[in-house]
């Protein structure tokens, strides 16, 4: 089977955050399993780079780049690449089935009519994109009624990650025979031999038995960053050895952030270490005595898979997908968004935990995630995904 998959941004551009992951992992996924997997992106890589080649295979995945007019725009999620429309038709008319990713996207609407016209079927993978926020409110309205409304109506199969994500479609008026769900995953194979944790301590200059509550996200206002540092400032009066370490490249909203540390008195107490990917960043979540992801907004929370498969506790709030999950399977506490003493509270007792206690639970918490969250399983089950979207 040949799939078609339609990205904004893809390998290795993994600055744009878990999407690109994801789409990257299940394409080559699809390949391990003997399928032809197609990506039409751009060469969008970060803020200040752009990727190439045009066209490369990459584990058996076939990569085309379109340039973007503007690289700034880009990072902007304003993705125009020249002579996009072109290709589309060609790749289209081969495909068996089309995987649209993200949900607005000027190729979507490119590639809505082209698919249309030559009668393919297609999926539609939003990864957290339905609902209209994080601003461009009216831009937003303006395509639901000129591609949005279609995409969810013509669509062979719609993609959620959780029930929160079915749940929208359905409050959309998709029928739920229509949803196929289906988790993001992590590869097993990346996280077999994990690297010391002293190897980030040392690197960043941080003490041995310095308590570290990490963040690794995008720096954006809906990853709810300024949260986590309000509730570790009352950490900090409560365990003034304890440092919380900030990963992850700007998206707007770092200078805020830092303003906000200032403020608060706890400058000293917060580090901010900026991008980091691989082995860098598994170092990151080994070093962490608890990873923390306080969004107000995430569908799933990929993060939070990673850390747990790093051996990390984790907590979450309730606005990410994943903390379901997290509840039916003790995996890791969760709170309300913006209960800043809750958040302390569940920081604190992570650091306070005894020992053999917190060995028990990381352990019991990386084999849940290797054992349910392969990526090698998550595409088996989107193979019958796609062939029941070939059929009909």
């Amino acid at each position: 089977m040949r799939i078609l998959h339609i990205i904004p941004y893809f390998y290795p551009a993994w600055a744009y955050g878990g999407t690109c992951r994801a789409a990257w992992e299940l394409a080559r996924a699809l390949v391990r399993h003997g399928q032809q997997a197609v990506v039409l992106t751009t060469d969008a890589l970060d803020a200040q780079q752009r990727v190439g080649p045009a066209f490369e295979v990459v584990e058996g995945v076939e990569i085309h780049r379109a340039a973007n007019i503007s690289n700034r725009l880009a990072w902007s999620r304003l993705f125009l690449p020249l002579g996009f429309r072109s290709h589309l038709y060609a790749e289209v008319a081969r495909a068996d089935v089309v995987h649209l990713h993200e949900f607005r996207s000027y190729q979507n609407a490119v590639a809505l009519p082209i698919i249309e016209q030559q009668r393919k079927p297609f999926v539609v993978t939003p990864q957290g994109s339905l609902p209209r926020i994080m601003g461009r409110y009216a831009l937003k309205a303006v395509y639901d009624r000129l591609y949005g409304q279609r995409i969810l109506r013509k669509a062979a199969r719609l993609h959620a990650l959780d029930d929160m994500e079915s749940r929208q479609y359905i409050a959309l008026g998709v029928a739920p025979a229509r949803i196929a769900i289906r988790p993001n995953g992590i590869d097993p194979a990346e996280l077999q031999a994990l690297p010391d944790p002293d190897a980030f301590r040392t690197r960043h200059g941080i003490a041995a038995q310095t308590p570290i509550v990490l963040f690794l996200a995008r720096v954006n206002r809906i990853k709810g960053v300024d949260f986590l540092v309000q509730s570790f400032a009352l950490v900090h009066k409560q365990m003034p050895q304890a440092l919380l370490v900030i990963v992850g490249p700007d998206d707007g909203y770092l200078g805020e952030v830092q303003r906000q540390v200032h403020a608060l008195g706890i400058a000293d107490h917060v580090r901010f270490i900026g991008y980091l990917d691989g082995i860098e960043k598994l170092a990151a979540y080994r070093a962490a005595s608890v990873y923390v992801l306080p969004s107000t907004y995430d569908i799933f929370g990929i993060t939070l898979l990673e850390a747990l498969a790093c051996g990390t506790p984790v907590i979450a709030t309730a606005g990410v997908g994943f903390a379901d999950f997290m509840r039916q399977n003790n995996l890791g506490a969760v709170v309300k968004f913006g209960d800043t003493q809750a958040l302390q509270t569940e920081i604190a007792a992570v650091l306070q935990r005894p020992l053999p206690e917190l060995a028990a639970r990381s352990a019991a918490g990386r084999q849940y995630v290797l054992e349910n969250f392969a990526w090698d399983n998550i595409a088996r089950n989107w193979l019958q995904v796609y062939a029941d979207c070939a059929v009909n």
